[in-house]
């Protein structure tokens, strides 16, 4: 039978302790085992690991080694900082006028941050059920904003509020076509918002001189 180790420490312990060990009348041989590399080693050939696949696998060492529970008794989860709103919006609005995620995003922050600190405002524009994404500083704001959001009317559309369970993944993908598309509103929205600033400043001010002012 063979048998991995998270740690060589692991192993070292495992011969002191369960070599020749009896076990109903049978002795246990336990040894370390031995790996023969096949063919020539060529360094060149070794997949190099990027800089993200690294300090992921690090996080996951620290994790198997950290005896701390995930929360402490008692503790809320993180997950439940967040509040997934519902029928908020139908994905056609975005597509006809796509500034319009803008302003969804700040009338949310405006509206939540009289419950607390409102840390991230996410609105899944494609998701077919109108859904928004509001996180807290904590479990408790949360819980008040669900509370103001939770049957409440926007427009004509009811909508329900509820912590996100921790799991559900709401972003819907698109194609590389639909994705240019949306580039391609957007970049029509950024620029006749400059063109109207433009247009603006360029404006002649109807207000009088300033010695006519003064008098």
């Amino acid at each position: 039978m063979l048998t991995a180790a998270l740690k060589v420490e692991s192993v070292n312990l495992a011969l002191e302790i369960l070599d020749e060990y009896d076990l109903r009348g049978h002795k246990i041989r336990v040894q370390r085992a031995q790996f023969q590399m096949r063919g020539e080693y060529n360094p060149a050939l070794k997949p190099k690991r990027k800089k993200k696949d690294k300090e992921k696998l690090q996080k996951i060492k620290e994790k198997l080694f950290d005896w701390r529970p995930d929360k402490m008794r008692g503790e809320r989860s993180k997950n439940e900082k967040t509040v997934i709103i519902k029928n908020l919006f139908t994905p056609e609005l975005f597509e006809k006028e796509v500034e319009l995620i803008l302003e969804y995003q700040n009338n949310l922050r405006e509206e939540c941050g009289k419950c607390g600190i409102v840390r991230k405002v996410v609105i899944y524009d494609r998701h077919p059920e109108g859904i928004a994404q509001v996180n807290m500083s904590s479990p408790e704001e949360a819980d008040v904003v669900i509370q103001m959001m939770q049957g409440r009317y926007f427009g004509q559309r009811q909508l329900s509020a509820e912590h996100w369970d921790g799991k559900t993944k709401y972003k819907i993908d698109e194609s590389a076509a639909e994705a240019q598309e949306r580039l391609s509103k957007w970049d029509e929205y950024l620029a006749a918002e400059d063109a109207a600033k433009q247009e603006a400043e360029e404006a002649p001010s109807d207000s009088p001189p300033a010695s006519d002012a003064i008098a």
